[in-house]
């Protein structure tokens, strides 16, 4: 059994917001907003519900669910309330007994008396009878054609189903599919017309599916897995945020009704995302990268219209704004239009299942428009075209022609579309926030006058509101996963550790609709579940398919899936889940548990946890008495003592405690990190002085921050090093990792290590990878194009120039780069193009061959599988043109093996030799 109250991944508040729909370790929850309200479960079992999604009116609750082997998308209904449940268990008053049936009660499968069959027309006709005279008629307008005699007919009355308040009291649920198949479809997002859904097909199409028809459109196909997408409010637009091969996410507009083209409204190569439309659609924000590689907010009128507009019209134009979203409220529902059969479809189109779930909200049949567009295609008036307080207007009188009321309503949204001035979009978009660091999580007001997110505040993360101008910023509330704004945007929601939250956007009062909930988890099927997770994200996304490696997936993947039904603990998983993945024999792979999901200790067993071993550091060796000190590393709390330990001293004792000379010193130092410790030490008579027994008080530091002390220790030792063996004429740089904390040391380095030499040296050895090959490049190799020189400035030299000018501090001069077999990653991409541009001589031994792009996917649990999605491979004209570099590692040009017994001896062979090669392209002095 495990408690879900604290698993919240999902969580998305209903239109009329009276209730938030959750997913908790892969099931659906709902309860009603108000505090103490019952949590109530939609969904059981070891399948993997996500992307939970309302409909416009609040009937239907959309989410995939991977319950069949792959992906697809469900609808849930309520069936029944807590107050139905009550009523239907009571005993009905005047109930006839069974055996006292009314002996004038016609038979079941006989109509009453004057009464219409069920193959009849709805009202019946009136039997001929004598005129009579005239009468004058009824007050009530309905009666008064009516005959006497004639039965009243009863007053219409709503369905009380197509309440969606039922959902704050639901108690049972009907669950059916809405597409089935092959394909995996996930990420649903309803229209706000309540006809259709958009939803992400395979790895990145977008889809549309009829509601009413089951027919489903491609509307983008592409290979984006983060492919994000949103309905304007009212229905007329789509905007789409989307990659491009060279990875680059512009935000695309697309008309809902497929009569326009789409168009590119930020047309940037740096990344935009997370779109967000203003409740009339006149108003575009999304985040961008385009400044600093930053993400910020950023805001484009769609109506050049408001470009134009005084402050005081705008000021107007955001209080009308604002009181029309007051009045918001969901979509009405209405009876559920009957499906029509689907007429056939071209090959591409898929059809959801017969038995799939009715829309809540489309329109009668006899509202349809008369030039309703063929069924293959994009329906031309599918999407609402109503302004938001429109909405609220009673449904159009069905006795009115349907094609005039059709064209009445959808007239004035077309031209509104049609105005849109969206070529120059691009032109128009402004920054509004300025702020260091990222923001995300971005959401807008309904009137598009204030703009909701996450960023930093020192070292905190939380959610901030801003006007529309950047003025006004204003802290609400710790971070939040933002989901989404309220209709009338007086609240944003999310998940926050674990926990739906909601935050007004006004004070910033926070309040948390917790869910209280048991799922029983049987192991053995869950970790099946998670296995054929894990099979089908790397069938389907990794960066080459399994079958280009030989592979049979279905088979290798039943294997291991009942290998991972007999692990019992998260360890033995992982094992199993790795060796799986392992057959694709490929870098940057791996599957993890989450912290604690372990067995839990057998009752009485003590749990502990290993304490940290503080360092002073110094290397030791034993000794008469305690550790002989044989080394001290600059900078460290052993050299920074007053007195400080030399080499020849030997500690004795740690907070009074004497020393084993056996033992590390390390073991004495357990759970001593950041704290005081008294460390007693005799130095022998040297120099003339007498020995003495000596002591002094330290703070040990972590082994994170020794292992960052020795690694400068020996960078410097290197640059010193190339310098002797050099005659100083050659600079040396090494670079730790290929981020921008590395890059920035390097450029800070680069004067240093460089100014007056004749040549440089690039050290890439033991670097992990990152991202930043290019940025070196950018100063590596740099063409030469002008130079500089000053009045009076030495004539001679032609390699100057101001330095304001440069992206990065350049160096043109000649280089050599060393790699080795622990160079990964992007270290390896910066190895290969040092040898494919021909800068120069790349020396040591080849590089590991782990050059893949990769992600992250979360299973069920929180299990985490590293995704490679992205192959690299060499450009050029050279042999190894085309080469995959997974697999084929930089191979230098010199190579050179560092043996065990020059590692011993604390000789660097590769420095020696890349100095000696690069000497020879040097001028004789």
């Amino acid at each position: 059994m495990k408690q879900v109250g604290r698993s919240v991944s999902d969580a998305m508040l209903s239109p009329d917001g009276k209730t938030m729909a959750f997913v908790a370790d892969g099931d659906v929850f709902v309860r009603a907003v108000e505090d103490k309200s019952p949590t109530r479960r939609v969904t059981e079992g070891e399948a993997r519900e996500r992307d939970i999604a309302w409909s416009a009116d609040g009937l239907t609750l959309y989410f995939a669910s991977d319950r069949t082997g792959n992906d697809a998308l469900y609808a849930a209904t309520v069936a029944e309330t807590r107050a139905e449940a009550r009523e239907r268990g009571k005993p009905k008053k005047d109930e006839p007994k069974k055996d006292e049936a009314k002996k004038d009660e016609p038979a079941k499968d006989e109509p009453k008396k004057d009464e219409p069959s069920a193959a009849a027309p709805a009202v019946a006709e009136p039997k001929p009878t004598e005129p009579k005279p005239a009468e004058p008629k009824p007050a009530d307008a309905k009666d008064a054609d009516k005959k006497p005699g004639d039965k009243k007919e009863p007053e219409k009355k709503k369905d009380p189903k197509l309440n969606p308040e039922r959902w704050a009291d639901a108690v049972r649920f009907e669950v059916k599919p809405v597409t089935t198949g092959p394909d995996n479809d996930r990420r649903p997002v309803a229209s706000p017309d309540g006809k259709s859904l958009l939803f992400t097909r395979n790895l990145g199409d977008l889809a549309r599916l009829d509601l009413a028809t089951g027919a489903v459109t491609m509307v983008r196909t592409g290979w984006d897995d983060e492919l994000e997408y949103v309905y304007s409010p009212d229905g007329t637009m789509i905007a789409v945020a989307e990659s491009d091969q060279d990875f680059n996410k512009d935000i695309w507009l697309l008309a809902a009704d497929g009569s326009k083209p789409a168009v590119n409204v930020t047309q940037h190569p740096d990344n935009d995302g997370r779109p967000r439309f203003s409740a009339d659609g006149k108003i575009l924000a999304f985040l961008s990268e385009r400044t600093n590689e930053e993400g910020d907010v950023w805001m484009v009128m769609l109506d050049r219209d408001l470009e134009g507009y005084s402050q005081r019209d705008l000021d107007q134009y955001f209080k009308d704004a604002n009181d029309a979203a007051k009045k918001r409220k969901p979509l009405e529902a209405k009876e559920p239009a009957k499906p029509e059969p689907a007429k056939p479809e071209p090959a591409k189109q898929e059809t959801a299942a017969a038995g799939g779930d009715a829309p809540k909200n489309d329109a009668p049949k006899n509202d349809a428009p008369k030039n309703e567009a063929p069924k293959n295609e994009a329906p031309k008036n599918e999407a609402l075209k109503s302004e938001p307080a429109k909405q609220e207007a009673p449904a159009a009188d069905p006795s009115k022609p349907a094609a005039d009321d059709t064209a009445k309503k959808e007239a004035p949204a077309k031209a509104a579309f049609a105005d849109l001035e969206l070529e120059d979009a691009y032109l128009r978009v402004r920054r509004v926030t300025t702020a260091p660091g990222d923001e995300g999580n971005l959401e807008i007001s309904p009137a598009g006058d204030r703009l909701y997110f996450t960023g930093s505040e020192g070292k905190d993360s939380a959610l901030f509101s801003v006007k529309y101008d950047g003025t006004e910023q204003k802290k609400l509330g710790a971070s939040i996963g933002v989901a989404g704004i309220s209709l009338t945007g007086d609240r944003i929601y999310g998940v926050n550790a674990g926990q739906a939250q909601s935050v007004g956007t006004a004070a910033g009062d926070t309040k948390v609709v917790d869910i209280a909930a048991v799922s029983e988890v049987v192991l053995a099927r869950r970790n099946a579940q998670k296995l054929d997770e894990i099979s089908r994200i790397m069938g389907g996304k990794f960066y080459v398919a399994p079958s280009e490696k030989k592979l049979d997936w279905p088979a290798l993947s039943a294997r291991h899936r009942d290998l991972a039904t007999r692990a019992r603990t998260s360890e033995e998983f992982d094992f199993v889940a790795n060796m799986f993945i392992g057959h694709l024999d490929a870098s940057h792979l791996g599957v993890r548990s989450p912290e604690g999901g372990g067995a839990a200790p057998a009752r009485g067993a003590m749990s502990s946890s290993p304490r940290a071993q503080g360092r002073l550091g110094v290397k030791t060796v034993p000794a008469a008495g305690g550790r002989a000190v044989v080394a001290v590393l600059p900078d460290s709390p052993a050299a920074l003592a007053n007195p400080r330990l030399e080499v020849g001293d030997v500690i004795t004792a740690i907070e009074f405690e004497a020393l084993d000379p056996v033992k590390p010193l390390e073991t004495a130092l357990a759970g001593k990190t950041g704290q005081e410790v008294f460390v007693a030490f005799t130095r022998p008579a040297k120099d003339g002085a007498a020995a003495a027994e000596l002591g002094v008080i330290m703070v040990p530091m972590s082994s994170g921050t020794e292992r960052a002390l020795r690694y400068q220790a020996e960078t410097l030792a290197n640059r010193a090093k190339v310098a002797e063996l050099s005659g100083g004429r050659i600079g040396y740089i090494h670079i730790q990792g290929m981020d921008q904390a590395s890059l920035d040391r390097f450029e800070r380095d680069l004067y240093a290590a460089a100014h007056g030499r004749d040549a440089l040296l690039v050290d890439v050895r033991n670097n992990g990878g990152g991202f930043t090959a290019d940025r070196l490049l950018s100063s590596i190799d740099v063409r030469e194009h002008a130079y500089a020189i000053p009045r009076e400035g030495d004539r001679n030299r032609r390699s100057s120039y101001p330095q304001d000018r440069l992206y990065i501090q350049r160096y043109t001069m000649p280089m050599a780069m060393l790699c080795n077999e622990k160079s990964f990653s992007n270290a390896e991409i910066i190895s290969h193009a040092f040898k494919n541009l021909g800068r120069g001589l790349l020396v040591g031994q080849q590089t590991a061959g782990g050059v893949i792009s990769t992600g992250s996917e979360s299973l069920v649990d929180g299990t985490t599988v590293r995704m490679p999605f992205r192959g690299w491979y060499i450009a050029g004209t050279g042999k190894e043109r085309d080469r995959d570099m997974e697999e084929n590692g930089a191979m230098p040009d010199v190579v050179v093996v560092q043996t065990p017994e020059d590692e011993s001896k604390a000789l660097d062979a590769q420095l020696a030799k890349a100095v000696e090669e690069l000497m020879k392209k040097l001028p004789k002095k």
